[in-house]
């Protein structure tokens, strides 16, 4: 799932273990949109609140002007 945030975006996805199947983490990817998509950096959150919450302040400090 892609979320959009001014230039940049994160996507939001589940891991899951692989000899259990259940859930485990979600993982988000953060892309700078312009001039071309790139990714940015990558981050873990233990729930899917957790995971994006990170990713906006990882963008927020972007947008600032500090690194992630």
């Amino acid at each position: 799932m892609r979320f959009h945030e001014g230039e940049f975006a994160y996507d939001i996805e589940p891991q899951r273990d692989p000899s259990t199947q259940l859930l485990s983490a979600w993982r988000f990817t953060i892309y700078r949109l312009r001039p071309v998509e790139t990714v940015v950096t990558r981050g873990e959150g233990r729930t899917r609140e957790q995971a994006e919450e990170q990713a906006r302040k990882m963008i927020s400090n972007l947008t600032q002007g500090r690194a992630a």
